[in-house]
């Protein structure tokens, strides 16, 4: 009865190592601002190409009032040239009463010619533009 556990153990350990080397580490820089802050954010690549970045977002403390705010994720590559913007927003509303986090999750824009290198992820003032 032991022995599965184990076997199981060694398996996850085994298959988050490769998972680890076959993805590169990419730096993923947030800006709080515009009673928004962000946390957590990591970008994921998939098997498929594509690729997003996801975290949590959630309302500064003290801050209450209408949130007129959006994320503007942009990708640049090794030699610090941007690869482009991405807008998107939080799932969810941000709350005044619990101060409970949004999660996020943004699709970048495909580019198989792309190697993305650092993220940024700031919150810009306004509705987006998409």
């Amino acid at each position: 009865m032991k022995s599965i556990p184990i076997l199981l153990v060694a398996f996850f350990i085994a298959g988050s190592a490769v998972a680890q080397e076959a993805t590169p580490d990419v730096a993923v820089e947030t800006i709080n601002g515009h009673k928004v802050r962000l946390r957590g954010f990591d970008l994921e690549r998939r098997t498929d190409g594509g690729s997003y970045v996801h975290g949590w977002a959630r309302r500064e403390p003290g801050q209450a009032g209408l949130i007129n705010a959006h994320l503007h994720v942009e990708t640049f590559d090794a030699n610090g040239a941007s690869l482009g913007v991405t807008e998107g927003g939080w799932n969810d509303p941000l709350s005044v009463r619990d101060r409970a986090s949004s999660p996020v999750h943004i699709e970048l824009a495909r580019d198989d010619n792309a190697e993305i290198a650092r993220v940024r992820v700031s919150v810009a003032p306004g509705a987006r533009h998409d």
